[in-house]
């Protein structure tokens, strides 16, 4: 069989490999008993590297938290808005208290909506904690901002709950792809090993057929990874 240079292989190569190998072996593999144990190792680790691959490349609560937090972002930029509206009001009282509750705004930062993530998430927990205080209080009451600041409360809570889910998503999920890629190479030579074994010891038509599909496997891979890794050296030299 055809010499596999496994640290070629990004982490995503390395999973459509494995995943086309055992789309070639596990239909023949009741039939050829000695190969089934190691079948089933393999198809065991490349579940907990796919589990790996999908933690650190395909959270589905990434795109859920990146709208969670623009949507917050359009409630405070609507309430930092309504709240320049107001220092118009012809009523003193009202141009008083906009520009109270806009000076505490500017402390925490008047674009910290392009903050990262986290850091936003602290400073508006903090102005929440300001305008429950006099004499923010009473400011927010003469503007009657109720519905705006109520809106951009929500939408943080609601950032705030995706968040956590992710966190616990994580905590579920252990699978790193540190931990799991290294025996799930093993395990592929182990299992390709046996096939090679098992056609010097025992040759059929079947088994010929699935050594020639999995040497055509191994030259495309192969010429794939190469091209890769060459064009990811070209650019960080030209870089």
């Amino acid at each position: 069989m055809r010499k596999i240079s496994y640290y070629l292989f990004s982490h995503k190569a390395l999973y459509t490999f494995v995943k086309v190998v055992l789309s070639i072996i596990n239909p023949l593999k009741n039939d050829e008993p000695s190969l089934t144990g190691f079948a089933n190792k393999t198809d065991q680790l490349f579940q907990d590297f796919d589990m790996a691959l999908s933690r650190d490349y395909v959270n589905p609560f990434t795109i859920k938290i990146n709208d969670a937090d623009r949507q917050r972002d359009l409630r405070f930029l609507g309430l930092k808005n309504y709240l320049e509206a107001c220092c118009y009001r012809k009523d003193n009282s009202w141009q008083e208290a906009a520009e109270q509750i806009k000076a505490v705004i500017e402390r925490y930062g008047n674009d910290l909506y392009r903050t990262a993530q986290p850091e936003e998430s602290a400073a508006l927990l903090n102005l929440f904690t300001d305008l429950q205080n006099e004499p923010l209080k009473s400011a927010c009451t003469t503007l009657e901002n109720e519905p705006w600041l109520n809106e951009l409360i929500e939408a943080q809570t609601y950032y705030e709950a995706l968040v956590q889910q992710s966190h616990q998503q994580e905590l579920t999920n252990d699978k790193t792809l540190m931990t799991t890629r290294t025996p799930l190479i093993a395990a592929t030579k182990n299992l390709l090993k046996m096939v090679e074994l098992q056609q010097q010891v025992q040759s059929s038509d079947a088994l010929n057929a699935m050594v020639n599909q999995l040497n055509n496997l191994i030259a495309s891979s192969m010429a794939s990874a190469r091209l890769s890794n060459a064009l990811s050296d070209k650019a960080k030299v030209e870089n």
